[in-house]
Protein backbone atom coordinates (compact mmCIF):
# COMPACT_ATOMS: atom_id res chain seq x y z
CA UNK A 1 0.00 0.00 0.00
CA UNK A 2 1.21 3.52 -0.75
CA UNK A 3 2.18 5.82 2.12
CA UNK A 4 -0.06 8.74 3.04
CA UNK A 5 1.37 11.66 4.98
CA UNK A 6 4.66 13.46 5.10
CA UNK A 7 7.11 14.13 7.93
CA UNK A 8 10.60 15.18 8.89
CA UNK A 9 12.38 14.37 12.15
CA UNK A 10 15.37 16.05 13.75
CA UNK A 11 16.91 16.53 17.19
CA UNK A 12 18.17 19.47 19.23
CA UNK A 13 19.75 18.63 22.59
CA UNK A 14 17.18 16.51 24.48
CA UNK A 15 14.30 17.55 22.19
CA UNK A 16 13.11 15.56 19.19
CA UNK A 17 11.53 17.75 16.53
CA UNK A 18 8.75 16.31 14.39
CA UNK A 19 7.17 18.12 11.45
CA UNK A 20 4.31 16.31 9.74
CA UNK A 21 1.39 16.71 7.38
CA UNK A 22 -1.38 14.13 7.54
CA UNK A 23 -3.48 12.16 7.30
CA UNK A 24 -1.18 9.20 7.98
CA UNK A 25 -1.58 5.53 7.30
CA UNK A 26 0.09 2.44 8.76
CA UNK A 27 2.94 2.46 6.21
CA UNK A 28 3.88 6.06 6.96
CA UNK A 29 3.62 5.42 10.71
CA UNK A 30 5.96 2.42 10.49
CA UNK A 31 8.58 4.25 8.41
CA UNK A 32 8.28 7.39 10.54
CA UNK A 33 8.67 5.40 13.74
CA UNK A 34 11.93 3.90 12.50
CA UNK A 35 13.25 7.34 11.60
CA UNK A 36 12.06 8.74 14.96
CA UNK A 37 13.78 5.88 16.81
CA UNK A 38 17.08 6.69 15.07
CA UNK A 39 16.95 10.17 16.63
CA UNK A 40 15.79 8.79 19.96
CA UNK A 41 18.94 6.64 20.11
CA UNK A 42 21.05 9.84 19.91
CA UNK A 43 19.58 11.22 23.14
CA UNK A 44 21.48 11.11 26.42
CA UNK A 45 20.53 7.75 27.89
CA UNK A 46 18.64 7.83 31.14
CA UNK A 47 17.78 11.53 30.81
CA UNK A 48 14.24 12.81 30.22
CA UNK A 49 13.53 14.25 26.81
CA UNK A 50 10.81 16.25 25.10
CA UNK A 51 9.14 16.37 21.73
CA UNK A 52 8.29 19.49 19.69
CA UNK A 53 5.64 18.59 17.08
CA UNK A 54 4.58 20.84 14.21
CA UNK A 55 1.51 19.38 12.51
CA UNK A 56 0.13 20.75 9.27
CA UNK A 57 -3.12 20.02 7.49
CA UNK A 58 -5.52 17.30 8.48
CA UNK A 59 -3.19 15.28 10.70
CA UNK A 60 -5.46 12.39 11.60
CA UNK A 61 -4.95 8.63 11.78
CA UNK A 62 -7.32 5.76 10.96
CA UNK A 63 -8.00 3.33 13.85
CA UNK A 64 -5.24 0.84 12.95
CA UNK A 65 -2.64 3.61 12.71
CA UNK A 66 -3.88 5.14 15.96
CA UNK A 67 -3.35 1.79 17.72
CA UNK A 68 0.27 1.66 16.47
CA UNK A 69 0.75 5.30 17.46
CA UNK A 70 -0.36 4.64 21.04
CA UNK A 71 1.94 1.59 21.29
CA UNK A 72 4.93 3.58 20.02
CA UNK A 73 4.11 6.49 22.32
CA UNK A 74 4.09 4.19 25.35
CA UNK A 75 7.50 2.84 24.34
CA UNK A 76 8.81 6.41 23.98
CA UNK A 77 7.54 7.18 27.48
CA UNK A 78 9.50 4.16 28.77
CA UNK A 79 12.56 5.56 26.96
CA UNK A 80 12.27 8.94 28.71
CA UNK A 81 9.72 11.06 26.81
CA UNK A 82 8.28 13.33 29.47
CA UNK A 83 6.86 16.42 27.76
CA UNK A 84 5.31 17.11 24.39
CA UNK A 85 4.45 20.48 22.78
CA UNK A 86 2.20 20.39 19.71
CA UNK A 87 1.49 23.17 17.22
CA UNK A 88 -1.25 22.61 14.62
CA UNK A 89 -1.25 24.81 11.50
CA UNK A 90 -3.21 25.00 8.24
CA UNK A 91 -6.04 22.80 9.48
CA UNK A 92 -9.81 23.10 9.43
CA UNK A 93 -10.19 20.32 12.02
CA UNK A 94 -7.90 21.35 14.88
CA UNK A 95 -10.36 20.24 17.56
CA UNK A 96 -10.62 16.75 16.07
CA UNK A 97 -6.83 16.43 15.80
CA UNK A 98 -6.41 17.62 19.39
CA UNK A 99 -8.98 15.09 20.60
CA UNK A 100 -7.31 12.18 18.82
CA UNK A 101 -3.80 13.09 19.97
CA UNK A 102 -4.90 13.85 23.52
CA UNK A 103 -6.50 10.42 23.72
CA UNK A 104 -3.21 8.80 22.66
CA UNK A 105 -1.03 10.90 24.97
CA UNK A 106 -3.40 10.39 27.90
CA UNK A 107 -3.28 6.61 27.35
CA UNK A 108 0.53 6.84 27.45
CA UNK A 109 0.44 9.24 30.44
CA UNK A 110 2.54 11.92 28.70
CA UNK A 111 2.28 15.58 29.68
CA UNK A 112 1.33 17.49 26.55
CA UNK A 113 -0.04 20.86 25.48
CA UNK A 114 -1.30 22.39 22.23
CA UNK A 115 -0.26 25.80 20.95
CA UNK A 116 -1.13 28.09 18.05
CA UNK A 117 2.35 29.59 17.95
CA UNK A 118 5.75 27.91 17.56
CA UNK A 119 7.37 30.31 20.01
CA UNK A 120 4.79 29.61 22.71
CA UNK A 121 5.37 25.87 22.31
CA UNK A 122 9.14 26.37 22.55
CA UNK A 123 8.78 28.57 25.65
CA UNK A 124 6.61 25.93 27.32
CA UNK A 125 9.30 23.28 26.73
CA UNK A 126 11.96 25.66 28.06
CA UNK A 127 9.82 26.24 31.18
CA UNK A 128 9.97 22.45 31.70
CA UNK A 129 13.78 22.52 31.65
CA UNK A 130 14.50 21.65 28.00
CA UNK A 131 16.83 23.58 25.69
CA UNK A 132 15.57 24.44 22.21
CA UNK A 133 17.38 27.44 20.71
CA UNK A 134 15.08 29.76 18.75
CA UNK A 135 17.28 29.62 15.65
CA UNK A 136 17.21 25.80 15.62
CA UNK A 137 13.43 25.81 16.04
CA UNK A 138 13.00 28.32 13.20
CA UNK A 139 15.37 26.42 10.91
CA UNK A 140 13.46 23.21 11.56
CA UNK A 141 10.05 24.75 10.92
CA UNK A 142 11.32 26.29 7.69
CA UNK A 143 12.65 22.90 6.56
CA UNK A 144 9.15 21.52 6.77
CA UNK A 145 8.59 21.96 3.03
CA UNK A 146 4.93 21.11 3.39
CA UNK A 147 4.55 24.21 5.62
CA UNK A 148 5.19 26.84 2.93
CA UNK A 149 2.20 28.97 3.94
CA UNK A 150 2.81 28.84 7.67
CA UNK A 151 3.93 31.86 9.68
CA UNK A 152 7.14 31.26 11.60
CA UNK A 153 8.08 32.57 15.03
Amino acid sequence: MKEHGDYIVDRSNQVILLGARGPWNDETMRRGSRKFNDHMMELMAGQPWAQFSCLFGESLMPPSTFTHFVEHTKIRKEKGLSTLAIVIKDSDIKATIKNQLSEAYNQADIEHAFFDDFGEARNWLVSHGFVLPINEMNNFVQRCQFAVNSIYY
